[in-house]
């Protein structure tokens, strides 16, 4: 499960990504561009993201705070989702609510966003390989986001959602050991 997935706070998110996803429509990519703008503004900036989850400073400050920041920035239904979860003191769920928007996204314009780990860089040729099998294997266009992990000795772990595909080295040598 993607690491920025919190999963107290998974069954509120749901309800409240599947409502924007219905309010934004035909505006899904704008929408997760305002959303990602402030996952990066907020979350990505330890002073920021204090602030707006403090539970002392008031909800008129942190409002204020937020129009200020992105008003004229980010369309009015991103502002207003935003203003409505601080509202809603759900401000907390909203990197979940992110994730959750973004993989909504990605099935509506049959995308899957695959992890893929390796002990060293993959080339470039090879990396094009692995895209075109897996979106055929799939039936969907993939976006491979590379990781490299020198505990894997060789090969390469494909992670997609839930499922691990694991061609590693490491677990090769785990499986002869067992034998």
């Amino acid at each position: 499960m993607n690491k920025n997935i919190d999963i107290k706070n998974l069954k509120v998110a749901k309800r409240y990504s599947q409502a924007l996803i219905e309010s934004a429509a035909d505006n899904v990519d704008e929408v997760l561009n305002n959303l990602k703008s402030i996952n990066e503004a907020i979350f990505d900036n330890q002073d920021l993201k204090t602030f707006f989850l403090h539970p002392v400073i008031s909800l008129k400050d942190k409002k204020e705070a937020l129009k200020t920041a992105l008003e004229n920035k980010i369309d009015n239904l991103t502002l207003n989702f935003i203003e409505t979860l601080l509202d809603e003191n759900r401000f907390g769920a909203f990197k979940t609510i992110f994730e959750l928007f973004k993989k909504e996204v990605d099935k509506i314009k049959n995308k899957q966003e695959i992890e893929v780990v390796s002990a060293v860089n993959i080339d470039e040729k090879y990396k094009k390989q692995l895209e075109e099998k897996l979106k055929t294997k799939i039936n969907k266009d993939v976006i491979l986001n590379y990781n490299l992990d020198e505990n894997i000795i060789g090969g390469i772990i494909v992670k997609i959602e839930d499922k691990i595909i694991d061609l590693s080295l490491k677990n090769k040598f785990e499986a002869l050991r067992k034998y």
